[in-house]
């Protein structure tokens, strides 16, 4: 595959599209609220599918792949289990380092002023903007591009993990964000199917925002659990 200015375009927008529509928002005060922040989120898939489009080619070029029903309900099964279990097993040892976890545990809080529904909207919007550009389209165009996956991958999850630096998420809380953004990675050059891992990132996704009451701030209660393991308890 030959590097053509569209392909360029594309990969641009995928790799750096998200922090590149921030700073445009900010330049023009297109800012708002928590949902609006994830509506606009939707424009960087958005132009990834008419890059697609232009390159005449289709969305199975980027990952959409669906070998059966079974066997896509077995990769989101899968991949939900080493989501979950990770953190769980890895909860420990974030509990030992940087601010233990704090600026993480923050960030989550954020969305508990949130509806139920209006979680459930985050958490999809996270798994279908974020996995096109990042593992659909960035890994399958320079896994092609390049000849190698495995640089595509480690491309895509710097990619991943430093596109999440921002008004959310801090330096402490992307350092534990590159733990799933990893994981995800993973998955991804494991099932290179699009549509499971869009799946498996928003289930993820859900069960954090789903509690997210639980790191929400209390001023009326001092917690001296680190924010990490607190689910545990």
């Amino acid at each position: 595959m030959d590097l053509t200015p569209v392909t360029a375009v594309g990969l641009v927008v995928a790799l750096v599209g998200f922090e590149s529509l921030h700073r445009l928002r900010e330049r023009f005060g297109w800012t708002g609220g928590t949902l609006s922040d994830h509506v606009w989120k939707w424009v960087v898939p958005a132009v990834i599918l008419l890059v697609v489009a232009a390159e005449g080619k289709t969305l199975a070029s980027i990952g959409w792949r669906v070998d059966s029903v079974s066997v896509l309900v077995w990769q989101v099964g899968v991949g939900l289990a080493a989501m979950l279990g990770t953190n769980l097993l890895l909860a420990p040892l974030w509990a030992r380092v940087g601010d233990g976890g704090e600026s993480l545990a923050e960030g989550i809080g954020s969305f508990a002023a949130l509806s139920v529904p209006e979680r459930l909207f985050v958490a999809a919007t996270a798994g279908v903007t974020e996995e096109i550009p990042y593992h659909g389209y960035a890994v399958e165009r320079l896994a092609a591009l390049t000849g190698s996956v495995p640089f595509a991958g480690v491309v895509a999850f710097v990619a991943f993990t430093l596109g999440h630096l921002g008004d959310t998420w801090d330096r402490q809380a992307v350092l534990r964000i590159a733990q799933p953004a990893l994981v995800t990675t993973l998955l991804y050059l494991w099932f290179r199917s699009l549509p499971a891992l869009i799946a498996v990132h928003a289930l993820n996704d859900a069960v954090g925002l789903l509690v997210a009451d639980r790191y929400a701030p209390d001023p009326n209660e001092e917690e001296e659990a680190p924010a990490v393991v607190r689910w545990l308890e």
